[in-house]
């Protein structure tokens, strides 16, 4: 489900316009602690209980989407393998059911009219290997290779508020709002999706994202 979601937002923009690591992380801020929190979030968000580390995250898609799990749980050895220590996803949406909605097999957000939000948070074991997994991608699918295809209005670098290494399309596509947001900053490469939210709402988001690292 995720894994084609995520391929599936790419494609709509260019069209329309396991387990944890045996690492022990840097002290400091972590992947859990940089990710989307409740307070983040527009009032009336719930966090969906497929939120936590990567291995929560795979052992809850398991019951309910066998392959996204299997995908996340090969992306995430990919990742170790390029450096990766700590990864959380953080989930939220509009109501319980429809958390209960996006995590079912076949589940395609592109054509969801609540609001959601879904955030990747990758932690490196330096900061060369998270400019690296951004530069390079793909991030759960996403890259800043197709964020810049097709007629997407991509803003790059400084200009996103967020880090020189950044890249944000905030644009309307049919009768949804997407938010993306693709960036590096220290030791950590963060995806954001933010699905039909008023885009200051999203923008709001990712500062508060980006300021938790220090």
């Amino acid at each position: 489900m995720l894994r084609l979601a995520l391929v599936l937002v790419a494609s709509t923009l260019a069209i329309a316009a396991c387990g944890g690591s045996s690492s022990t992380p840097p002290q400091g801020p972590n992947s859990g602690t940089v990710s989307v929190q409740p307070g983040d979030t527009p009032k009336g968000m719930v966090r969906c209980d497929l939120s936590g580390d990567i291995s929560n995250f795979i052992a809850k898609e398991r019951s309910t989407d066998p392959s996204t799990a299997k995908s996340a749980s090969d992306q995430w050895s990919q990742a170790k393998k390029n450096g990766a220590v700590a990864e959380y996803v953080a989930i939220y949406s509009d109501s319980s059911s429809h958390c209960e909605t996006f995590k079912q097999a076949g589940t395609d957000p592109t054509t969801a009219t609540y609001k959601l939000i879904i955030n990747f948070v990758f932690q490196y074991k330096d900061e060369k290997s998270a400019v690296n997994a951004y530069t390079t991608g793909p991030i759960f699918d996403t890259s800043v290779a197709n964020l810049r295809s097709g007629n997407s209005q991509a803003i790059e670098g400084t200009k996103t508020g967020l880090s020189a290494n950044s890249i944000v399309i905030s644009q309307p596509v049919s009768n949804q709002t997407f938010y993306i947001a693709l960036w590096q900053k220290k030791t950590f490469a963060i995806l954001l999706i933010a699905l039909n939210l008023d885009p200051a709402d999203s923008k709001k988001i990712a500062t508060a994202e980006n300021n938790r690292i220090k």
